[in-house]
């Protein structure tokens, strides 16, 4: 059992490590990866359209806040921090390098002589908090920003050292995950009608706001109240399908980028956000087990970006290409960065009590 900082024990947050997880998140990842390819790639394709009403970002967001912060009840400290740093810093400075290459690519190998303060620069800004960092210079290149879906890297990694403080915050507010929730959720609502002065260049005080949890906290203190009530999900998992009855009819009715009836994007509404994060419970949790040996998503999502802008570079814009090559590389990540980076990882997630499960199955956040 964990430790409260007082030393008293407390029951550790449980769940299923026989779980679905990794290929929904491969999914989430080549949602995303299909919708900016056919937007940037000018890949027009029916499917897009259905494709934007299953938003990959949000369920990462939500899939984050129930495995993180299982990672930091069950295993506070230390271990928390190596943990988070090996599953995300190894692939990210292998993503970074790549995205110099393709820098080069454009601009000539020589370019990073002749420009060397600028790609320190970048490759410092990509592989701390400084993802949304763009130097002018790399405008020119594919879509004008070498890897602009890193941003939620920079609200991950911020939403990592957030869960100490909201932990620390339980101890004296018991409902502190709901409060925090409610009061992000509050800043999604009213920050793009309120927060609209600029603060850096063009850009608001929303926009800025937009890059940490403050604004998508709610989605993973979604996942945060998930795992604290599991056992509650697991006993009603049969009900959680009927949650494509609201799903449908907010798509059919809905306002795109609407905070409470969106149903496309990323800013999707709470009520259309609620009914799918319970058929991601349902399909994680609730259907056969289904073992993929190799866990690309993290690859998929941080490499696909450069592979689009190489594609523009190189005059070759195939949404099939972009798909086939960014799996490639996330399968090469996958094996040869992350994989052996994970195995430095201690387990910190426990099982339930009383489960039997294979020893080879297990989470990798």
């Amino acid at each position: 059992m964990a430790l409260n900082s007082d030393g008293a024990k407390r029951a550790p947050l449980s769940f299923p490590k026989q779980n679905n997880l990794e290929w929904l998140r491969l999914l989430f990842a080549l949602q995303v990866v299909v919708v900016h390819a056919s937007e940037h790639l000018n890949a027009h394709f029916e499917i897009v359209k259905l494709l934007k009403h299953f938003p990959g970002v949000p369920a990462f967001f939500f899939v984050s806040g129930f495995l993180i912060y299982a990672s930091y009840f069950n295993a506070p400290g230390k271990r928390y921090f190596q943990n988070r740093f090996l599953r995300l810093f190894p692939g990210l400075v292998f993503v970074t390098a790549g995205g110099a290459i393709v820098a080069m690519a454009a601009h000539g190998a020589s370019d990073i002589v002749s420009r060397f303060p600028t790609y320190a620069g970048w490759f410092i800004a990509q592989i701390s908090l400084g993802q949304a960092y763009n130097p002018s210079h790399f405008r020119d290149v594919g879509v004008g920003v070498i890897n602009g879906s890193l941003w939620t890297l920079t609200t991950e990694i911020l939403f990592y050292f957030m869960v100490p403080v909201i932990v620390a915050l339980e101890r004296h507010v018991r409902q502190a995950v709901l409060i925090c929730s409610a009061l992000s959720f509050a800043v999604y609502l009213v920050g793009p009608l309120m927060l609209t002065q600029p603060v850096v260049r063009d850009k608001t005080l929303f926009d800025v706001l937009a890059l940490t949890p403050i604004v998508w906290g709610w989605m993973f203190g979604f996942g945060m109240l998930a795992v604290k009530h599991f056992a509650w999900l697991q006993r009603h998992m049969r009900m959680l399908p009927l949650a494509v009855i609201p799903l449908i009819f907010v798509i059919a009715f809905g306002i795109d980028q609407d905070p409470i009836v969106g149903s496309s994007g990323n800013r999707v509404g709470i009520i259309y956000f609620s009914a799918y994060i319970c058929l991601v419970v349902w399909l994680a949790f609730g259907t056969p087990f289904v073992h993929l040996g190799a866990d690309l998503s993290y690859g998929t999502y941080v490499w696909h970006m450069p592979v689009i802008n190489l594609l523009l570079i190189l005059a070759k814009p195939s949404l099939p290409i972009a798909l086939v090559l960014t799996l490639s590389i996330a399968f090469i990540s996958w094996f040869i960065v992350e994989k052996p980076a994970l195995a430095k990882k201690r387990k910190s997630l426990q099982s339930p009590v009383g489960a039997t499960l294979p020893t080879a199955q297990t989470q990798t956040d």
